[in-house]
């Protein structure tokens, strides 16, 4: 639709079209047809012979931008848009277009500059670009894993967004901060402190914070820089400075300035959590790592290949996933190599973790791609060292004339790596199948007791600058760095799926834990830090309170955090109204089960089973409570509550909806219990129970299903 004469005219003076550059209006109308009509090039031929009449003027360099970032041409763009700015520095269009061209043409470091110009001058005119720009920023940085800079850069585009992507944009950030993997620290809300100065150092101060509040972290962290000059011991301003610089992506100088902010503190709880997210930081930016490295070799033939690996002990294949789906790039085959051959006829009550075969390295193995130059190949992938080598040795001797590695890379390809403190964390060995739960549990739950009590106190961290927490622990100057390597410990823990004990952990090492957080009606609990949310005494709370804390620890999902609230809230029948009974007992009975409670586990799945469903009808709830304690009782076949759990599935549930026994079976086929239809009766051996990986027995009332089948739920 043409422009209108009292339209604010496209060049962006700020003035009516009518007062402007409405003698360019009918042709530039013209061009912006050709455009939509499919026929850039041709629009752009037009726009040229405009520009050489008017180089300066605004609204063709913009329009010309515009065609060349469509048709994926950013560095013209680029180019366009710099010369335009030669002649109109102060453009706030062609500075947010200038921004877009410099990250696709040259990456975000290259345009961080530019995008920040853009941010300050085209927040306000121009806030759907900017989003935007901020919400591709936060994907590139949670691909990066830094999550800080990631988390800030998408709260920034949510603010200004338009209606119809503000919940895209929720819903992302939602999936941020609930994202188990993700260290805790670095997850939630995290404010800049409030600072204390004069007059002149309050001015700037409101500078940082304005550049701060609308993305500018990099300029609001060299105002706080320079604030560090005049106010050198203010723990406040280090802190402001860390903070800005991890939103930035700057971690490695977030680190450093986080590390003198917990130095000046004199508040335990903040040094603690600044010291925390310094070491997560110094973890992030280590060059002390694991690096992970890939062989890559063409095929001669897959078949004869995968004829050959099979036979071979130390090879294991793994089981593809079905849910892949057709991909062309799917792989045809992947296999484990182990150190030593897969255990076959275990005596479980026999096996230790020093008899169980450890991972070596990946062999993933792909055919041709139809109508493609790629040809078949394979890449074995492990850690450098002499492990890989030794897997490559033996699949070469495997495979003689089956695979010929790649002349031009002689050396492997670097393709990721970890922290090598992490490594006391790590372990490899694998599972022979079928093994029950109960001794796959143990072995795990051992396996943890000698990482924790034995590795991890030996191991010398950097954010004790090389000591072992034994020997930190009996220096007293090393009291706040020893807190914070305990909840990076914490931290790993959790995303590693495992509960540490953390009043047990600080009695060992003779520390105090952190006090508790102080709140009465006024404190704003939505922006407390997920560390200083761990910090209350959820039984003090209001039951508004409660309810908003309880939820919060249901997206973050710290173990053992979550299991004080929402005990606290099953405590409470005034707060059902707001946080849902069902879920509440469901996720406790989750939590118990995971961490080897199982009876507690059973009294909160009957706990559940006495409440109405808010949704769905009361016999789908009583079959999923059910489902649950049947995985559960599964896991210890001699469990005298099983055989009479099962006659239920058979005389009540099976006459009404016949077509869970199917379900059921597979599932008992999963663990070894024979089917109580054939049989007629529950026949139970404590060896027996088994399974390979396809249950999850801590998984939600609904998620029980084998992987093979969906579980069927009646009215679906």
């Amino acid at each position: 639709m043409p422009l209108s004469p009292y339209d604010p005219c496209p060049c962006g003076s700020g003035k009516k079209l009518k007062f402007c550059c409405q003698s360019l209006a009918e042709e530039m109308d013209r061009i912006s047809r050709l455009a939509d009509g499919n026929q850039p090039h041709v629009a752009l031929q037009q726009l040229e012979k405009l520009a050489r009449k008017l180089p300066a003027n605004p609204w063709i360099g913009t329009t010309r931008a515009m065609i060349y970032l469509a048709l994926d041409d950013a560095t013209t763009a680029r180019d366009v848009l710099r010369d335009l700015l030669e002649h109109c520095r102060d453009n706030e269009f062609a500075l947010v277009l200038l921004a877009t061209a410099i990250f696709q043409a040259e990456g975000l470091d290259a345009a961080k500059t530019s995008i920040h110009r853009a941010f300050q001058r085209g927040a306000k005119k121009f806030p759907t670009m900017i989003s935007g720009l901020a919400a591709t920023m936060a994907s590139l940085f949670t691909q990066r894993q830094q999550v800080m800079a990631a988390r800030e850069h998408l709260s920034l585009a949510l603010r200004l967004s338009q209606q119809e992507r503000r919940q895209e944009c929720f819903v992302q950030l939602l999936k941020l901060d609930g994202d188990e993997t993700i260290p805790y620290p670095l997850r939630g809300t995290h404010l800049l402190p409030k600072i204390e100065g004069t007059e002149d150092q309050q001015k700037e101060i409101k500078k940082a914070h304005k550049y701060a509040g609308v993305g500018c972290w990099s300029t609001a962290a060299d105002l706080f820089q320079s604030l560090g000059n005049t106010l050198p011991n203010s723990a406040e301003v280090w802190h402001s400075i860390g903070l800005c610089r991890a939103w930035d992506g700057a971690e490695a100088l977030a680190a450093e300035a986080l590390h003198r902010a917990s130095q000046l503190y004199t508040e335990d709880a903040t040094a603690v959590e600044c010291e925390t997210l310094a070491q997560l930081f110094d973890r992030n930016t280590s060059t002390d790592v694991i690096e992970t490295c890939t062989y890559e070799s063409p095929i001669v033939s897959v078949g004869r290949l995968l004829t050959t690996l099979d036979e071979q002990p130390r090879f294991v294949r793994v089981k593809l996933p079905t849910s892949v789906g057709e991909s062309l790039n799917r792989p045809v085959a992947t296999y484990q190599v182990l150190d030593r051959p897969q255990l076959c006829d275990v005596d479980f009550t026999q096996l230790t973790l020093e008899k169980l075969p450890r991972l070596q390295a990946h062999l993933t193995i792909y055919d041709p791609l139809p109508d493609s130059d790629q040809q078949a190949a394979l890449f074995l992938s492990g850690d450098r060292g002499p492990e890989l080598e030794e897997s490559r040795s033996l699949l070469e001797a495997a495979t003689t004339g089956l695979i010929k590695w790649r002349t031009d890379k002689p050396q492997p390809e670097v393709t990721g790596g970890i922290p090598a403190e992490l490594q006391s964390l790590r372990w490899r060995w694998i599972f022979p199948e079928p093994i029950p739960v109960r001794c796959s549990r143990e072995l795990i739950d051992q396996q943890w007791r000698v990482t924790l009590d034995e590795v991890w106190m030996t191991c010398g961290l950097k954010g004790l600058h090389g000591r072992t927490p034994r020997e930190a622990a009996a220096e007293p100057a090393q009291r706040i760095p020893l807190l914070a390597a305990i909840h990076v410990l914490d931290s790993q823990c959790e995303s590693q799926g495992r509960t540490l004990d953390l009043e047990q952990m600080l009695a060992k090492l003779g520390l105090l834990g952190l006090p508790p957080l102080e709140v009465d009606e006024q404190t704003s609990l939505s922006s407390q830090s997920v560390m200083n949310l761990h910090r209350i005494l959820v039984e003090r709370l209001t039951d508004a309170q409660l309810t908003s804390v309880a939820n919060r620890a249901l997206l973050t999902r710290h173990s053992r955090f979550l299991y004080q609230a929402l005990k606290a809230v099953a405590a409470r029948p005034s707060c059902e109204e707001e946080v849902e009974a069902s879920r509440v007992y469901r996720t406790l009975t989750d939590l118990c089960a995971k961490n080897g409670q199982r009876e507690e586990a059973f009294r909160w799945i009957n706990a559940a089973r006495e409440k109405e469903p808010r949704q769905g009808s009361n016999f789908e709830h009583q079959w999923s409570c059910d489902m649950t304690e049947l995985s559960l009782r599964l896991e210890s076949p001699e469990d005298p509550a099983l055989k009479p759990l099962l006659d239920r599935f058979v005389t009540y549930y099976s006459p009404k909806v016949p077509q869970m026994r199917g379900h059921v079976e597979r599932l008992l086929e999963t663990y070894g219990v024979p089917s109580p239809w054939d049989t007629g009766i529950v026949v139970v051996d404590g060896q027996s129970g088994s399974t390979t990986g396809k249950i999850s027995p801590t998984g939600s009332f609904m998620e029980q299903a084998p992987t093979t089948a969906p579980l069927w739920l009646p009215g679906q």
